[in-house]
């Protein structure tokens, strides 16, 4: 690695930081097992605590993994087997909405292939899901759903944006994926993934909220104003980013975005990652199985529908973006790279050909710009 081509990285982030674009974040470089560049821009530093937002994706696919290598969990199982309120799923179709005529399947969940998605203005299912997901929220508060699996029953209410296995929409697949793992361990979702995986990683820091005696360690938070400039967050920004309250317990463990980590904790699992699996002689899971993780798992009609800015040149599968054709991403990097992101601004990838870490965090609503990743990555690989 050429050390004095990363010093661009320091340039990079100082010229985005005097146009306005980022104030708080931290950057680190690893290669070969070693640290070859790590930054922090005040006020953010080394300990900083991230919401990590979908980051906590990757991690429920390595849970999700680790039941599969088990043999307690076949993707190609129902989920209603699981949580029998996706028995009698609807699909929000243009002649209008019926009964799904597929089940959706564990591997349906993992490659974003299962039709559930997120609230929004789109279309049907989208508003749908807006309608149910409050409800969902309020019966929570109120004691009505008792758990995390009764959550997710309850957001099998929301319309399907299509059959299951006939596109791709982002969604909270990740989060009911979290339900069916909770239902096969008999484990609350974060006492699995501390007893499986953070405890393992030596990830003290990571979980669904933060200690309080660690809560002057949160990143501060920032929204971008009508010049695109990042300034303070207000109140407002926080509830709408479900961060209001980062000290207590959350009403549902979100298996899709629900973590705050730390950039070092974060590097532990990228590390087993490319590692194949082993983390300072802890395996977690088999080369093997970490192998069909990181693959590309979208049929043809799938990755049509793959229409993210962050996946151009990419396909998909296992909740990583995976990349397979540098021309289209305009990439100077590996075939095979694979990592995401987070919607306040969090960013990852391994390369296990270059044996390459770049994990970048920050809290911005909006997330991250991808001309200002893709600049970051061109040096990163420029330097290989």
């Amino acid at each position: 690695m050429n050390i004095r081509k990363l010093s661009r990285l320091t340039t990079l982030l100082e010229s985005q930081r005097e146009k306005g674009r980022i104030q708080g974040c931290g950057l680190v470089v690893e290669h070969k097992g070693k640290r070859v560049y790590e930054t922090h821009i005040e006020p953010d530093r080394e300990d900083s605590i991230y919401k990590i937002f979908s980051m906590t994706k990757p991690i429920t696919a390595m849970a999700t993994m680790m039941l599969y290598e088990r043999g307690e969990l076949d993707l190609m199982s129902r989920v209603s087997d699981y949580l029998p309120g996706f028995k009698d799923c609807k699909v929000a179709s243009p002649e209008g909405i019926k009964k799904a005529e597929k089940q959706i399947l564990i591997k349906d969940l993992l490659n974003m292939t299962s039709g559930i998605v997120y609230p929004g203005d789109f279309g049907e299912a989208e508003r749908s899901m807006g309608k149910v997901f409050k409800e969902a929220t309020a019966q929570r508060q109120s004691g009505i759903l008792k758990s995390n699996v009764d959550f997710c029953n309850k957001l099998a209410e929301g319309y399907l944006a299509f059959e299951p296995g006939m596109g791709y929409r982002y969604g909270f697949s990740a989060d009911i994926m979290a339900g069916v793992i909770e239902v096969i361990t008999g484990m609350k979702y974060s006492e699995f993934l501390k007893k499986e995986i953070f405890t393992p990683l030596n990830m003290e820091d990571t979980g669904f909220k933060i200690d309080e005696s660690k809560a002057f360690r949160a990143a501060v938070l920032y929204r971008r104003d009508k010049t695109g400039k990042a300034v303070r967050a207000e109140d407002d920004v926080r509830r709408r980013l479900s961060m209001e309250h980062p000290t207590r317990e959350p009403l549902f463990e979100s298996g899709g975005a629900g973590l705050y980590s730390t950039l070092n904790d974060y590097s532990h699992f990228a590390q087993m990652l490319l590692n194949k699996g082993s983390y300072h002689g802890k395996e977690l899971i088999g080369k093997k199985t970490l192998a069909f993780m990181t693959s590309p798992q979208l049929n043809a009609l799938q990755q049509d529908a793959l229409d993210l800015e962050s996946c151009i040149g990419y396909s998909y599968g296992n909740y990583f973006r995976i990349l397979t054709d540098p021309s289209a991403a305009t990439s100077n990097g590996s075939i095979g790279e694979y990592g995401w992101d987070g919607t306040a601004g969090t960013y990852f990838f391994v390369d296990p050909t270059e044996e390459l870490i770049v994990i970048y965090m920050q809290q911005i609503e909006g997330g991250v710009d991808y001309n200002f990743v893709r600049a970051l990555r061109q040096i990163v690989y420029g330097a290989c």
